[in-house]
């Protein structure tokens, strides 16, 4: 299976405050003056439900003097983190280390950039600093499980996951990212049940549900996996589900979902298209050993 590409779509981990992103609302400029601070506060309010793109209108509002002020560095660094703008919002964190009242925010914010650029060890480093100065910092705990899954670590991983929940008991996204731990390791009942339990605390927490797609696919539960599925996510979940069985060397139910994936989409679904193209190729090679071998969990990509 090396030797082939399969694309797969799959939301995975969170690393922040993360849901099901509603339509962010475009908001008029006011007719009067706003303070930098309730500018700010405003913004923050706004990256707490994932409004990233309002919360960055706002900090254009502000004067270049208030805007080179620390914190509205930080908010600005957390926007750009939001965005999936990783490498720049690095800067905006490292320049924060020397300011007392940021420096493990700093950290926790570099750890997560350091993440999403798939540099796992050098995150580890800023992460386990931002939690040493911060035990509170459930973010950095949550990522730092992350890094430590990824180097197969799995009791310390653990251990990160529940001083994350100790720090925020109720937090859907961390029961998330125990689940892909778990899905990492193949203990996928296990992973199963925390999707569940995610999906419980907070019902439209997208990532979740997608991962429980997953879980149950590499259970052979096929059927159940895309019950629910709605039509703008259906092609997709066709797409992942089909992904699944072919690893699972499920051939025929690989071909099945990466046909109708694409008659589902309003666009072309490209890779649908690309896997199907790829099982047809395996199976014209006939090399079934190849598609049995490749059991392994798919990769998580990070959300932050």
């Amino acid at each position: 299976m090396s030797k082939v590409r399969l694309v797969f779509v799959l939301c995975g981990l969170a690393l922040g405050a993360c849901a099901s992103e509603p339509r962010e609302p475009i908001e008029a400029v006011p007719a009067k003056a706003e303070s930098p601070e309730m500018l700010l506060d405003q913004a923050e309010a706004d990256i707490a439900v994932r409004r990233f793109q309002l919360a960055q209108q706002r900090l254009v509002r502000l004067d270049k003097s208030a805007a080179e002020q620390p914190r509205a560095q930080y908010v600005m660094a957390e926007v750009l983190l939001g965005l999936e703008r990783p490498k720049d919002a690095l800067p905006k964190f490292e320049s924060l280390q020397s300011h007392q009242a940021y420096a493990a925010r700093a950290w926790q914010g570099m750890g997560l950039c350091l993440i999403s650029l798939e540099d796992a060890a050098v995150a580890q480093t800023q992460l386990e600093k931002a939690v040493g100065a911060d035990p509170k910092l459930w973010r950095a705990w949550t990522a730092l499980g992350r890094a430590r899954d990824q180097q197969g670590r799995w009791r310390d991983a653990e251990e990160a996951y529940n001083s994350a929940l100790k720090a925020n008991p109720d937090a859907a996204l961390i029961v998330n990212n125990i689940g892909m731990s778990l899905l990492l390791q193949r203990r996928y009942r296990e992973a199963t049940d925390m999707f569940q339990k995610a999906l419980a605390a907070d019902p439209g927490l997208g990532i979740a549900r997608a991962n429980l797609r997953i879980a149950l696919a590499w259970q052979g539960r096929y059927d159940e996996a895309l019950i629910g599925a709605a039509s703008a996510e259906r092609a997709n979940a066709l797409n992942n589900v089909g992904y699944v069985a072919m690893l699972r060397g499920d051939s025929q139910t690989a071909q099945k979902y990466f046909s109708q994936a694409p008659e589902l989409s309003p666009t072309y679904h490209e890779r649908a298209a690309r896997n199907l193209e790829t099982l047809r190729l395996l199976m014209k090679s006939k090399a079934p050993d190849q598609m049995g071998q490749a059991t392994g969990a798919p990769p998580p990509q990070p959300v932050n």
